[in-house]
């Protein structure tokens, strides 16, 4: 029977400190300061462990040599084999030949014929390297030399050649990537293009991280054919709750491109701002309050659309409306009381001058939390709003407004009724300054405007339990009274003349913001169905009816449907049916199926309404549908129809290849962008594109797109 040695050595102070080295082995051997183990042979040294066929340490020099079947552990951080490795426990320098090391945070290997390491540092003669499997991989890089930080996580390669099974598809003469998430300074993912009218199109991010609470990404771009530009965004974290981004941008058309295409701009430029803080009252001025404050800013500005367009290649990424609207918003809310302040702005793109629209610079709203009283059987809330209405030309407006509603409640019939009575008491002021546009006849004096309605509501709350389902119906009636109301000024002039009708748009009717009275009968009904507690099923069915002599007796008839079918089909449908028209004025309908392997979903938007008397109509379908062949394999495409126009929108296909380390596609896309021309007949543009997307993993990758059409 063999006899199992083993032996634990402590070098000394001078070498090693208070570090201890320990040796373990079927066969163990010491002779002087030579230990050697053969059979199965362990070395731990701080957070290391060695095995090889056979090891020997030298206590005086402090060096390990290991020989045949080298493998070392460094907890949570890398494993390296070779067939005779040396470490100098003392200077910290290592040598192994031939080399492999899986990188255990990024699941990345490299291999070659010898490495030299000193400390953290790992320098690596000619090999590859690859985040696939190491037994034929689908792509690796080869180098001619490399070196490894592994505190810094960072790799650098040197005459990088990228092969895809052993073909070579690329070569760089220095190509540098982190192993970890660590922000650092340096270059992105660069995006390539080719367009038939713009000419190649390349774009290079800079990132610049020098502190860990701010960080800048600067995307210079050049259209060979069109002109060139950049964007800059900077981000911050400047508290605890608070963070925020800027962006600027700015390009030039070549003036060839901007007179072929009649762009009534050759400069596009414009920033946006966003910024979100969760508590501004107490980190800024150490306000040690009850509640919670809040400041939100969305700000936003350009020149025109094709700030919004240039901003990367695939525009269809990219959201694009006629309205810019920029908001600040702060708020501080305590148990019983709401202060807030809201600004907005207006920028319409397809308007030469904004000058006349009118901005809310600011809007001020006290709100009071519903109290009661009574045991719960009274109850009472208050709000109050005051608003600055301003445009550079034109009439300008300070407006407030008051809601005080006071309800009696009382339940019936032990809780199987509700009932309550509501007292409504709202009112408006309204004071104008400034000059009037020109051409504007309009009779603004001061208004004032009060009204008291009263309403009577009874409801109920059925609940109905089955087996795996449960039931709740949810009816409800409620009539209004649309009480006294008194005018003045402003408001009196425009009801007596009954020109300010919903949908009309001139200029006396900008401020008019009132409805005419009406007695008003609403019911409704909302079912709920629960399958096992989980809400599977909801209907909401509402109908008014109104009396006076201005509105219809019946107003629209109203149901919205959420119904999960089963796990993996969802149906949802809106909509409004008009009497006194007998249509359909409003429907949206969206089905989605996604059992994880195929997804699939249809939305219609449709409607059919009167604007200054005129009916207009639109229609509009979307669809869209991927299929996952296997853990590999996927393929997806999507349409956008607008069914009035008899337009395509956007269409497209594309399929997806992915695994471990790496993803492959390529998508067809047609895109209908907007632009600004100086033909306001013409403000849109048809695209057609193919997107390469190769992302070797966990290196990165880029996007190369062909522009076929524009």
């Amino acid at each position: 029977m063999r006899k199992l040695y083993w032996i634990s050595l402590i070098t000394s102070t001078l070498l090693l400190g208070d570090e201890k080295v320990e040796l373990f082995g079927i066969d163990v051997d010491a002779n002087g300061s030579i230990v050697k183990s053969s059979n199965g042979s362990v070395v731990l040294y701080q957070d290391q462990i060695l095995s090889a066929n056979e090891i020997t340490y030298d206590r005086n020099s402090s060096i390990i040599e290991a020989k045949g079947a080298v493998n070392v552990f460094k907890a949570k951080q890398y494993l390296i084999i070779s067939d005779y490795s040396r470490i100098n426990l003392t200077s910290e320098t290592r040598y192994s030949e031939p080399y492999y090391m899986l990188d255990q945070t990024s699941e990345t290997w490299v291999s070659s014929a010898n490495a030299e390491a000193c400390k953290s540092e790992i320098n690596l003669s000619e090999g590859a390297l690859s985040g696939c499997n190491s037994v034929d991989p689908l792509w690796k890089i080869r180098f001619s030399n490399a070196d490894y930080n592994t505190e810094a996580m960072w790799v650098n390669l040197y005459n990088a050649r990228l092969e895809i099974k052993d073909l070579p598809v690329f070569y760089l003469p220095y190509f540098g990537y982190p192993t970890d998430d660590t922000r650092r300074s340096g270059l992105l993912i660069p995006t390539f293009g080719l367009s038939n009218s713009e000419g190649f199109y390349y774009q290079q991010p800079i990132y610049f991280a020098p502190k860990n609470w701010w960080d800048a990404e600067f995307r210079p771009q050049i259209r060979t054919s069109r002109g060139s530009g950049i964007y800059t965004d900077f981000r911050f974290v400047d508290t605890a709750s608070s963070e925020g981004s800027i962006r600027l941008g700015y390009f030039e058309e070549q003036a060839k491109y901007a007179k072929e295409y009649d762009l009534a701009n050759l400069k596009h430029y414009g920033y946006d701002i966003n910024y979100r803080h969760r508590a501004p009252l107490r980190e800024w001025f150490d306000a040690d309050l009850e509640g919670e404050s809040g400041l939100y800013v969305d700000g936003s500005w350009m020149n025109d659309v094709d700030y919004l367009n240039l901003q990367q290649s695939d525009e269809t990424q990219n959201v694009t409306a006629n309205q810019v609207l920029s908001r600040i918003n702060a708020y501080y809310s305590s148990e019983d009381n709401y202060f807030g302040t809201y600004f907005k702005h207006y920028q319409y793109l397809d308007q030469e001058s904004n000058a006349q629209t009118i901005q809310t610079l600011p809007n001020f709203q006290y709100h009071r939390y519903l109290e009661s009283f009574l045991g719960n059987h009274l109850l009472l809330s208050s709000d109050a709003m005051a608003t600055h209405f301003y445009r550079p030309d034109g009439k300008r407006a300070i407006q407030g407004d008051f809601n005080v509603p006071l309800t009696l409640q009382t339940a019936l019939f032990d809780e199987y009724l509700d009932l309550s009575y509501t007292a409504n008491f709202t009112s408006k002021a309204i004071s104008f300054y400034g000059n009037p546009k020109s051409g504007d006849n309009v009779d603004y004096e001061q208004g004032f405007y009060a009204q008291l309605d009263h309403t009577l509501s009874l409801s109920s709350t059925l609940v109905r339990p089955y087996e795996n389902y449960t039931h709740v119906i949810n009816p409800f009636i409620s009539y209004t009274e649309s009480g006294k109301r008194f005018y003045s000024g402003y408001y009196k002039t425009y009801h007596d003349s009954e020109v300010c009708v919903p949908g009309n748009t001139i200029a006396a009717c900008e401020y008019y913001s009132l409805s005419e009275p009406s007695d008003t009968l609403a019911l409704g009904l909302t079912n709920y169905l629960l399958k096992d507690g989980k809400q599977i099923l909801t209907d909401r069915l509402s109908q008014n009816f109104s009396y006076d002599e201005i509105r219809s007796y019946y107003g629209e008839l109203q149901n919205e449907l959420e119904w999960e079918i089963s796990k993996a089909i969802f149906f949802y449908n809106q909509t409004s049916f008009n009497h006194d028209r007998d249509r359909i004025t409003k429907e949206q309908n969206s089905l989605r199926y996604n059992d994880g392997v195929a997804m699939a979903s249809i939305s219609h938007y449709y409607t059919d309404e009167l604007r200054n008397n005129l009916p207009v109509y639109s229609s509009y379908w979307t669809a869209d549908a991927a299929y996952r062949y296997n853990r590999y394999y996927k393929i997806f495409g999507l349409v956008a129809y607008d069914y009035r126009e008899d337009l395509m929108k956007r269409s497209e296909i594309g399929f997806l290849y992915s695994q471990r380390c790496l993803d492959f596609g390529i998508r067809y896309v047609q895109n209908r962008r907007p632009i600004v021309t100086n033909d306001i007949n013409n403000n849109s543009v048809d695209d057609s594109y193919i997107f390469i997307t190769i992302i070797l993993k966990p290196i990165g990758g880029s996007e190369f797109n062909y522009r076929l059409t524009h």
